[in-house]
């Protein structure tokens, strides 16, 4: 299988992380987002929106969207990060639908804009919705994470795979700070210390 990423990106990591996990051996293959990479031909075949990741499959057919990948990634090679129990199971998928549309556009956008010069005037304008937005969504896992040692009880599941790419680095762009929320800095540690863990930056 072939991974196409950018080496930065938390939706990128969170394949990398969940591949580390499953001892899985994919080639990286990587793309310069911000040199509009993405947005030639041969990439615009494999995922028309022009946007990575893009998994591609040894028989040639291309998976996008993150969670989509996560979901695949799991149901085929290891179903114990989904839970049998389909309430746990359902919780699980609320975390990751909660992700794109909660917590990546709130944590992830703002580090972009600031830390790879992407930042314009309507941006700003919306810089302060994004923070506040942001210090909720990560609230929200701090409550959760007071409760257990996972986002879903106290094993790991595909919803932690899924949060920890962004929730780790969301201090990069100068917004937030996670000495606020000592118990998702509990749960980054937890899952830095397990011994398959590769951090982001690692090809």
């Amino acid at each position: 299988m072939i991974l196409h990423d950018f080496l930065p990106s938390g939706n990128g990591y969170k394949i990398r992380l969940l591949c580390a996990r499953l001892d899985m051996k994919v080639i990286l293959k990587q793309y310069d987002i911000t040199k509009g990479e993405t947005r030639t031909e041969s990439f615009l075949a494999m995922n028309p929106n022009g946007k990575i990741p893009v998994l591609e499959l040894d028989d040639g057919q291309c998976l996008s969207e993150s969670n989509a990948v996560l979901l695949y990634l799991a149901e085929q090679y290891n179903s114990s990060l989904l839970p049998p129990d389909p309430i746990l199971r359902a919780k699980v998928y609320k975390w990751l639908f909660w992700e794109q549309y909660s917590h990546e556009p709130n944590i992830a956008s703002p580090r972009f804009w600031l830390t790879h010069n992407a930042m314009t005037d309507l941006k700003k304008q919306m810089l302060p919705d994004r923070i506040k937005q942001g210090h909720a969504a990560l609230k929200q896992m701090e409550e959760a994470l007071a409760a257990h040692t996972y986002l879903v009880g106290n094993t790991m599941t595909l919803a932690d795979i899924c949060l920890f790419p962004y929730t780790h680095v969301a201090e990069e762009g100068g917004a937030y700070q996670l000495s606020e929320y000592p118990n998702i800095q509990r749960w980054i540690k937890e899952i830095e210390d397990l011994d398959w863990f590769i951090p982001i930056t690692q090809v």
